[in-house]
């Protein structure tokens, strides 16, 4: 297997005299030669210089597959394997979620135009594709997005050489989706939810989802930066701690990030924290499910058989992570908010209603220091006036 970051040889070719270096395709593995000159000579050596930094560029892929010949199938595979690697959180290298927005982008446009050449898929094909997208449900903001998504593709395909220009351009006409003109589905616009919907919810989650909770009201981050907590990304120095997590939505861009966390969540953390090592993720299901075992077995009435002294398997399919997800701390509410009969809501709500206390508290200073945002618009989509605000306003200046 080669290694990962070998660079090829620039070598001599005995039979002829010159030189040659052979490449190997980071996906396929498949190697290809390539002749340069008379081995020795600058020419040669520049050459050399060339294919290797072309090579490079295309991200170690051979440039196999003429553009005119690539379909829509083809491309999106090689966009996917690109995005694979690219798509990676600056400071863990894991992959971010990026890569797996754009493979749902491309479900309709793999049902629907797998065979057709990458090159002739125009601005009508695109709105073939975004009529699948109504069908399938999706609400118009998600329409549009999924589509710039589709229309990114195709830029990247542009840069690397595979397609024409032209064939970009085509779907750069197409518009995105208006507001009461489409047949898409249209999406309420997401609100602070209610302290008391939030209190009914509480009882019906596990202990460390509900502390995670909690910990989002409180400070008003991120439900990403709230699962991967961990101490060791906490200045605990001062009377406000200050949680500097390295993962965080905006790191590629090489933006900081500071949470404070004040007295009333620093002792909810003390409620996890004690005893565990700085590097443990506070909130975690796999010691949610180690707690939720140990306390049925303390609740057992009946003698534990030998046969039943551990009954875990071998080898499980699934096992719990180290720490939660947005998406599985999203799915708890969700079943919690059923079983207490309250209206659903998401964990990001959390975020706005903070947002929105900030404002009223200090102003919109205050809520852009809160939210750890860079320009304000952003701040005035998460803490939006309401009503009563302006009614409050009214009331004393009117």
């Amino acid at each position: 297997m080669p290694r990962r970051n070998h660079v090829p040889s620039y070598r001599l070719h005995k039979q002829s005299g010159l030189t040659v270096v052979s490449l190997t395709d980071a996906i396929t593995g498949k190697r290809q030669d390539h002749l340069l000159g008379p081995h020795g000579t600058p020419g040669s050596r520049a050459e050399y210089g060339r294919i290797i930094a072309e090579w490079e560029a295309r991200g170690r892929r051979l440039n196999v597959v003429a553009p005119i010949d690539l379909t829509v199938a083809e491309l999106l595979v090689r966009f996917l394997a690109h995005s694979k690697t690219y798509y990676l959180d600056p400071g863990t290298k894991e992959p971010s979620t990026e890569y797996d927005e754009f493979d749902r982008a491309v479900v309709p446009l793999t049902h629907a135009y797998p065979h057709l050449g990458a090159a002739e898929f125009g601005a009508a094909h695109l709105k073939v594709v975004r009529d699948m997208m109504i069908a399938l449900g999706w609400s118009r903001t998600t329409i549009n997005q999924r589509v710039r998504r589709i229309r990114h593709v195709w830029k990247w395909a542009t840069g690397e050489g595979l397609i024409p220009a032209s064939a970009w351009y085509g779907l750069c006409v197409v518009r995105g989706l208006q507001a009461g003109r489409s047949a898409a589905r249209e999406s309420s616009p997401r609100q602070p939810v209610a302290d008391a919907v939030v209190d009914a919810t509480l009882p019906h989650l596990t202990r460390h989802v509900r502390g995670l909770i909690q910990f989002l009201r409180l400070t008003g981050c991120r439900p990403a930066e709230a699962c991967r907590l961990r101490m060791c990304e906490v200045d605990t120095s001062g009377a406000v701690w200050v949680y500097s997590p390295a993962r965080h939505k905006c790191a590629w861009r090489g933006h900081t990030r500071h949470i404070g966390i004040g007295p009333r969540a620093q002792a909810l953390l003390r409620e996890f924290i004690a005893g565990l090592p700085a590097d443990d993720f506070v909130f975690s299901s796999r010691r949610q499910s180690e707690e939720r075992y140990i306390a049925m077995r303390a609740a057992r009435m009946t003698p534990v058989q030998q046969s039943q002294a551990c009954r875990r398997k071998r080898k499980p399919k699934k096992q719990p992570g180290e720490h939660y997800t947005p998406m599985s701390v999203g799915q708890a509410v969700r079943l919690a908010c059923k079983k207490a009969r309250v209206p659903t809501w998401c964990p990001y709500q959390l975020r706005h209603a903070a947002g929105a206390r900030a404002r009223r508290a200090g102003g919109l200073d205050a809520a852009q220091a809160l939210l750890g945002h860079r320009t304000v618009g952003m701040t005035e989509h998460y803490s939006k006036l309401t009503i009563d605000d302006v009614v409050k306003v009214a009331a004393q200046v009117a």
